[in-house]
């Protein structure tokens, strides 16, 4: 008896480790049965189709327009604009991210204008690629400008860019939803935006939409790509959107 049941131990053991093994294999292989032709796709679950975008109700940082300060450029609202302290956390000299060195793009809207720049240049150790959405007022027959918020992000010659390029198109619709903060055009259209480091973006469809633009830049001799929808006709929630793309060879 107590032989029997030393090997069905055995054999419960051997049985829990090809399961343990199976699970492993399933979380760090990747399982991508969505290429076909050089292209892949990506399709929410069909129970995750109904899950529909909600817009998020925005205020101008918590401030009414009598509390906000304008000024006769955007880049000097931004000169002036408290977006240093409130990205501390960043690795960027005092007051460094607040300079506008090269405009890369405007979105221009009616009460909003959302600027795509750069701080800082590939001859210093560290540069900012910041989009910010300042809000603008005509004031004595001339634009006037006030800084609301903004997404910044810096990077280095050492910065190195790995990961999966499509998921990162997945992750880019995903925080789409709460980045409409910086959307020029809010609550009228639907801002998307997301930044890529390979020439097949210029592929990438959503829910069958091309991009309305893509933003070529340089980054310490390395060519990056920002593209954006000013208007993404969906009413999918952002990580519920589908999306194809050319794969990289």
């Amino acid at each position: 008896m107590k032989k029997f049941l030393k090997i069905l131990l055995i054999i419960i053991g051997i049985v829990f480790l090809i399961f343990a093994a199976l699970i492993c294999i399933g979380l760090f292989v990747d399982y991508d049965d969505h290429i076909e032709n050089g292209r892949y796709t990506y399709v929410p679950e069909e129970e995750n189709k109904g899950n529909e975008y909600i817009e998020f109700k925005l205020t101008d940082n918590g401030k009414d327009d009598s509390k906000l300060t304008y000024y006769n450029s955007i880049e000097e609202a931004i000169l002036n604009s408290p977006l240093k302290a409130e990205h501390e956390n960043l690795s960027a000299p005092e007051d460094f991210l607040n300079h506008v060195d090269e405009i890369l793009h405007i979105w221009n809207g009616k009460q909003y204008d959302t600027v795509f720049y750069r701080a800082g240049s590939d001859n210093d150790p560290v540069q900012g690629f910041v989009i910010a959405r300042c809000k603008k007022k005509i004031e004595n027959e001339s634009t006037q400008y006030a800084f609301v918020n903004a997404t910044p992000a810096t990077t280095t010659p050492d910065t190195t860019y790995g990961g999966d390029f499509k998921k990162f198109i997945h992750l880019s619709l995903t925080i789409s939803d709460i980045q409409q903060d910086l959307n020029p055009n809010y609550p009228d259209t639907r801002f998307v935006f997301g930044y890529a480091h390979d020439k097949e973006i210029y592929s990438l469809e959503v829910e069958g939409q091309k991009p309305d633009g893509i933003i070529e830049y340089e980054e310490y001799g390395r060519t990056m790509y920002m593209w954006y929808y000013n208007d993404l006709k969906s009413n999918k929630r952002g990580d519920c959107l589908s999306y194809s793309v050319d794969v990289p060879e």
